[in-house]
């Protein structure tokens, strides 16, 4: 009976410890997004930069209502994919010569990989919009 309790608890102690790492990890890339990029984007709405929901699977330069891409960027037939994302996070210049999104330089593999999944989720938290 005690080794089914010992079990269940460090099973227990293992999944929660799994949780906090992961909570860590977003937390981190969440307030990555904050200094870095909200200030030109946000999920719900165009900013200096185009909303970002909905951008895995979308086509690069697809966002109807934002009409600043560079031509390079409409002309690449990219579309948003995590190996997509990464590629451009780590030379952002390849693909937007010119413009702010040269400054999106991420070097850190961990910390794209972790933007990344940030983006995925979307977070509704980083949706500060300017009023209209």
């Amino acid at each position: 009976m005690r080794s089914r309790f010992s079990a269940a608890f460090l099973f227990s102690f293992f999944l929660f410890s799994l949780s906090a790492a992961y909570a860590d990890e977003q937390s981190e890339a969440r307030d990555f997004f904050i200094v870095q990029c909200m200030g030109c984007h946000a999920f719900s709405c165009n900013k200096e930069g185009p909303k970002l929901g909905g951008l895995i699977g979308r086509k690069a330069a697809g966002v109807d209502d934002y009409e600043s891409y560079s031509q390079r960027l409409k002309d690449s037939g990219l579309v948003w994919s995590t190996e997509a994302l990464d590629d451009f996070f780590k030379d952002p210049s390849k693909w937007v010569r010119g413009s702010m999104a040269e400054y999106g330089k991420i070097e850190d593999a961990m910390q794209r990989q972790k933007l990344i999944a940030f983006l995925k989720t979307e977070d509704p938290t980083v949706n500060l919009c300017p009023q209209e």
